[in-house]
C-alpha cells in the first residue's frame, strides 16, 4: 500500500511538473507530448537539467583536465547511438566522451558499475582501456530472481521492465571479454572480493536517494587510492535521490563535483 502511494505521488509530480514547464518555461512541445507519459517526462527532464545548469545550482562545477591529468592529446573510442536510446542528447553524449576519456587517462586495472542494463557504459570502459582492464559491471538478474531491497523511482522501474533479454552490448565487441557480468541487488551484493582493488567505480543503479547512499558506501569501500567514482544523472529531475544525497556528501567534507555540460559528479578518491 506505501508503495503504491508512492508511485501514485511520483506520477502525480511528473503530470505538476510537465504543466508548470510549458506554461512557466514556454515550452509549448511538452504539451503535445501528454498521450506519451515517456517522452513528456524525458522532455522535461532535460529542459529542468539544463535549467539547473544554467543557473549553477548544486555541487561546483570542475573540468574534467581541472581533476585528472590529461594529455594533451587524447584518442577515444565511441558507441553509435541505438534504437534503445530514445531519450539521448547532448548531456548524454558528453556523458559518454567523459566516461571514455577517464578510461584513457587512468588506465584502470579494475573498473566497477553499477547497473549495466544494455551495457552500454561497459562496452565504452572495455574500448577505451588496457588489454588487462578487468570490468565488473553489476545488474539484477533478467529472469527475476532478486527484486530491489530498497525504494526505487518509477524511472527505475521503467529501466528495469525495458531491459534488453537478448544479450549485452559488450557481447558483439572483441574487447567485451574484459566484462565479468554479475547479477545482484547493489544493496546486498558482497563486495568483499573488490574492496581496495577498484580504480573507477561508477554509480548508475537504482536512483531513490537510498540506493544511492548505500552504493556510494558500498563504492567508498572498493576503492584504491587515487581511483575515482562517478554518479550518472546527477542535477536530473525525477531522479532526484543522486542529487540529495551528493550534496549531503559534499556538506559532509567529500571533495565532489559536477562535469559541467554533464550529468555527471565525480569524487577523487
Amino acid at each position: 500500500m506505501r508503495q503504491a502511494l508512492r508511485k501514485a505521488l511520483q506520477v502525480a509530480e511528473v503530470a505538476r511538473a510537465t504543466l508548470v514547464s510549458a506554461l512557466l518555461g514556454g515550452n509549448l512541445a511538452t504539451l503535445t507530448l501528454v498521450h506519451r507519459p515517456a517522452a513528456a517526462f524525458a522532455n522535461v527532464q532535460y529542459g529542468l537539467f539544463g535549467w539547473r545548469m544554467i543557473k549553477k545550482q548544486g555541487l561546483q562545477a570542475r573540468q574534467l583536465h581541472e581533476l585528472i591529468a590529461l594529455p594533451e592529446v587524447i584518442s577515444i573510442q565511441l558507441l553509435p547511438t541505438t534504437s534503445y536510446l530514445t531519450h539521448w542528447d547532448a548531456t548524454y553524449a558528453k556523458d559518454a566522451v567523459n566516461l571514455a576519456m577517464l578510461a584513457k587517462a587512468l588506465s584502470p586495472r579494475v573498473v566497477f558499475e553499477i547497473g549495466t542494463f544494455h551495457g552500454y557504459t561497459a562496452t565504452l570502459f572495455a574500448l577505451n582501456s588496457p588489454e588487462d582492464t578487468l570490468i565488473y559491471t553489476l545488474d539484477l538478474p533478467p529472469d527475476g530472481g532478486a527484486q530491489p531491497s530498497l525504494a526505487t523511482t518509477f524511472v527505475d522501474d521503467a529501466h528495469i521492465a525495458s531491459r534488453s533479454l537478448s544479450g549485452y552490448l559488450y557481447s558483439a565487441h572483441p574487447q567485451g571479454r574484459k566484462v565479468h557480468q554479475l547479477f545482484g541487488d547493489s544493496a546486498t551484493f558482497d563486495y568483499s572480493p573488490y574492496r581496495g582493488t577498484v580504480d573507477i567505480f561508477f554509480i548508475d543503479g537504482a536512483h531513490d536517494y537510498e540506493y544511492v547512499r548505500s552504493d556510494t558506501l558500498a563504492a567508498l569501500s572498493c576503492m584504491r587510492p587515487g581511483g575515482v567514482v562517478l554518479w550518472h544523472d546527477y542535477g536530473r529531475w525525477g531522479v532526484n535521490g543522486v542529487s540529495r544525497w551528493l550534496h549531503e556528501l559534499a556538506q559532509g567534507g567529500r571533495e565532489v563535483f559536477r562535469l559541467p555540460g554533464s550529468s555527471l559528479a565525480i569524487l577523487r578518491v
